[in-house]
């Protein structure tokens, strides 16, 4: 069986950041890969990625502090936006951060990563569907320069 593979529109593209499970065990180095391929193209200045992980911004397991900043419906909202991009990173501090709330996480994100895309949660004071959906638009931009058509 032949598989045709196709190079996505910019708004196939787009969309499939923002909603697409990207994350699995099988493609840990994949995400890894993307991750590190948007952040070469927000900086100049690079950052040696070997000792980073990724990291799920909103944790794989929900605490209840967790489950109040997602708000109504936070099962359904961590099972839909976990693993999409724009709940990812990456990081030198995933032991640290864990399942910690997302303002103890946020220091870490903003103030210690030098990691170019971790400046962004310079400007988020909260976690949930909309800003995980918000920073994957985001990353969408930077990915249709990264990867033009």
């Amino acid at each position: 069986m032949q598989r045709t593979q196709i190079w996505p529109d910019d708004d196939s593209l787009r969309r499939s950041i923002i909603e697409e499970r990207l994350y699995t065990d099988r493609r840990i180095d994949r995400v890894k890969l993307i991750l590190e391929s948007l952040a070469e193209n927000s900086s100049k200045e690079q950052v040696k990625t070997e000792n980073l992980t990724v990291e799920h911004i909103m944790p794989q397991t929900l605490t209840d502090e967790w489950r109040a900043m997602l708000g109504v419906n936070a099962n359904e909202q961590h099972e839909k936006w976990l693993h999409t991009l724009g709940n990812l990173t990456l990081t030198a501090y995933n032991a640290e951060l864990s399942n910690k709330p997302f303002t103890e996480k946020l220091i870490y994100l903003s103030e210690k990563s030098s990691f170019a895309l971790n400046q962004y949660f310079r400007n988020v004071s909260a976690w949930n569907a909309y800003e995980i959906q918000r920073r994957g638009q985001h990353l969408g931009e930077i990915a249709v320069q990264v990867w033009p058509r």
